[in-house]
């Protein structure tokens, strides 16, 4: 692969009824001249969906910033290249990149939904499966997420309650701060709240069931709701995995390993070497506090602030080196493995 270093992709701003105030200070100016009344509430870091997979947004594939593969696209990158970007992980069955990663910031309660399993989403031609993870970057006091059913709710419960303000009492209040984890398989009914950003990692997948969508309390303007597909995609008899909290002092640990990707977070302190997994394997860096140098042996040519997301190609991930400029906490996101 020429020119195996650091990529930069081009993130893709999308608008968001529910979307709050915090991008522009990740480093994401939003688009001049806005329509009256816009919101954004997702930045795609890296992100290579087809057109038939998009329900949200316009565009589906991030871009390369710069240097030798300037526009190109991930999957023009796989292509190219194949194991020398992803390693012995694979693309999707279309050729496209297997991970989609962005950041969210709400003002508002994101809709009550439900992505499908693996099972649920052959079902038709466009949808597909997701499991997704959240990293808590920020979150007003009081802020808290909704994460699967309480105790005892059954699906009739859910059903009858489904469209209305009610089905926010069904499901799992979870308070959230600053460097809480939280994983969501596919199947978990859920709702990121109001005054939260979150890094999220996920599988490569736009296809959302919702069961309500807060235009009552928000007087919003109505989005369809799914709610058959939704109780139908619902893992019911599914246990929310436990939420991490954050960690106390410097060091690595790992946040989630799944059949797709995992996640490890890197606490470092002012002038630390981070401890990347010492494999040729795929890399992408979010720098979620303070900022870091990205180079090899030879340079440290790329500074990332909070905010940026960077792709280490397989072909460079053995020589990657990464030294943070000040108290900084970085993810480290991988893909399963074929082996």
């Amino acid at each position: 692969m020429k020119g195996s270093g650091p990529l930069a992709l081009e993130p893709i701003l999308v608008p968001k009824p529910w979307g709050g105030h915090r991008l522009e200070g990740l480093g994401k100016p939003l688009p001049d001249h806005l329509p009256a009344g816009t919101t954004y509430g997702e930045s795609w870091e890296v992100a290579d969906l087809p057109g038939d997979a998009l329900s949200a947004s316009a565009e589906g594939r991030t871009l390369v910033a710069g240097g030798p593969h300037r526009g190109k696209s991930l999957r023009q990158l796989i292509a190219e290249s194949g194991r020398e970007l992803l390693g012995s992980a694979p693309p999707t069955p279309a050729g496209d990149f297997p991970l989609l990663v962005k950041l969210l910031d709400t003002a508002e309660h994101l809709s009550i939904q439900v992505h499908p399993d693996e099972g649920y989403a052959a079902r038709r031609r466009g949808w597909f499966a997701k499991t997704e993870s959240w990293y808590v970057l920020d979150a007003e006091p009081g802020a808290a997420i909704f994460k699967g059913l309480r105790a005892g709710v059954t699906i009739e419960d859910v059903r009858a309650a489904a469209g209305t303000p009610g089905l926010a009492g069904l499901l799992r209040r979870i308070p959230v701060k600053r460097g809480d984890f939280h994983h969501l398989p596919a199947g978990t009914v859920h709702a990121l709240g109001a005054g939260v950003t979150v890094a999220e990692v996920q599988t490569p997948s736009d296809t959302t069931f919702r069961f309500y969508d807060w235009t009552e309390e928000y007087r919003r303007p109505e989005r369809p709701l799914h709610v058959e597909d939704a109780l139908g995609a619902l893992a019911a008899e599914h246990r929310p995995v436990p939420s991490i909290p954050p960690a106390d002092g410097d060091g690595g640990r790992l946040l989630v390993s799944t059949p797709h990707y995992w996640i490890r977070e890197h606490r470092l302190a002012a002038a630390d070497r981070s401890a990347l997994v010492r494999e040729p394997e795929l890399r992408i860096l979010m720098v979620i506090r303070g900022s870091v140098f990205i180079g090899d042996e030879n340079a440290l040519h790329t500074g990332v602030p909070a905010g940026g997301t960077i792709l280490i190609p397989a072909a460079g991930a053995l020589q990657t080196v990464v030294i943070s400029e000040e108290a900084t906490t970085l993810l480290e996101i991988g893909l399963a493995t074929a082996g």
